[in-house]
């Protein structure tokens, strides 16, 4: 009855006012928050009231944009692998001001305090219910609620040490259907896992496919993987850059091209196929380029490496100052003030353990 609905409602501020006025005398700033929580809630807490309708109204001017996704298209698209759904949410968060930190666990005030991690949530929560219809916003109320509670499980757990990725992969999975149905689980985490597994298997058709002529592997690699990625694919294939699918044109005919000695020809020629003529002379005239920087920096520390030999009893400050001159001398300036900073930066590295 209506005297029950009124006890529901008036349940969450009555909590949060008992913590409020119980609370420690330990944090001013804290007493505070649970004082504007505890305000804040009250809003939500009769839907005939004027507040509620200010809170409404506050929630769309938040979170509302103009050609928001229908129920039915934000399904599709998070079924297809175009959207994430948690990546919807996140978008919404940001919206809240929340980052991820929890303002009440920060002792010192910021000076534009991000709004409570729980009041984002409940305004996410009533504002899918009011924007979109039924049925549609009690699927995405308790799609929200389920990943609310795995989120927080996931902040508390510890996943074991010593995993492979596999086995770190199976235990998350596993994780996740304890808080979703497999379909549930599937519209939420289906292409991130679907890609995992499919990115795994590709790899083992590559360890046991190099014998295998290069036309018929580039054509079974693809075959499979539009098979293993299913309602994943089309979104796959229309964001994977080209240059992406040119390296792994190359990386699969690698191995008959070393075979018949023909890699820088077949190179070539995939470049022009993928990126055009012009495109593909000056990834060419890099590629060289490159080649002869390194061939000079070979014949450098060969050069160095000598000159220690030759000269075991030279100071420190001596020896940096020759071997300065060297660089200088057979990589040019620019290019010798380069490659010392490369070569602190790796020292940093390995003093710090980093490498």
């Amino acid at each position: 009855n209506m005297r029950n609905v009124k006890a529901l409602y008036l349940i969450p501020v009555l909590v949060l006012f008992g913590i409020w006025f119980f609370w420690p005398e330990r944090s001013t700033n804290k007493l505070r928050r649970l004082e504007e929580q505890a305000r804040r809630a009250a809003l939500a807490a009769n839907p005939v009231s004027a507040e509620y309708r200010e809170f409404l109204e506050q929630n769309r001017r938040l979170f509302a944009e103009e050609g928001m996704y229908s129920f039915e298209q934000l399904m599709e698209l998070a079924r297809t692998g175009r959207i994430s759904l948690v990546g919807e949410l996140w978008q919404l968060r940001r919206k809240c001001g929340v980052t991820g930190i929890r303002p009440e666990d920060q002792e010192a005030p910021a000076q534009q305090p991000l709004m409570n991690l729980e009041e984002c949530n409940i305004r996410i929560e009533n504002f899918l219910r009011s924007h979109y219809p039924p049925p549609g916003n009690e699927k995405l109320v308790s799609l929200f609620r389920n990943y609310l509670r795995y989120e927080d499980a996931m902040r508390q757990m510890r996943i074991p040490e010593g995993l492979s990725p596999q086995e770190r992969f199976e235990f998350i999975r596993k994780k996740r259907r304890e808080f979703f149905s497999e379909e549930d689980a599937k519209l939420i985490f289906g292409f991130e896992e679907t890609r995992f597994t499919t990115q795994q298997a590709l790899l083992e058709f590559v360890r046991n496919s190099t014998g295998m002529p290069a036309d018929l592997r580039v054509k079974k690699y693809y075959e499979l993987r539009k098979n293993l990625l299913g309602d994943y694919h089309s979104a796959v294939a229309e964001l994977e850059p080209t240059y992406t699918r040119y390296e792994t044109e190359l990386m699969l005919r690698s191995d008959e091209m070393q075979r018949k000695g023909t890699t820088e020809k077949e190179t070539q020629a995939l470049r022009e196929r993928y990126f055009g003529t012009a495109a593909a002379q000056r990834m060419a005239q890099v590629e060289q380029q490159i080649r002869a920087e390194r061939e000079r920096i070979a014949a450098y520390e060969a050069a160095a490496r000598q000159f220690e030999k030759e000269n075991p009893h030279l100071s420190e400050k001596e020896r940096n100052a020759q071997l300065a001159a060297l660089r200088e001398k057979m990589l040019g300036k620019e290019e010798a003030e380069a490659y010392a900073r490369r070569m602190q930066y790796e020292e940093y590295l390995r003093t710090n353990n980093l490498k």
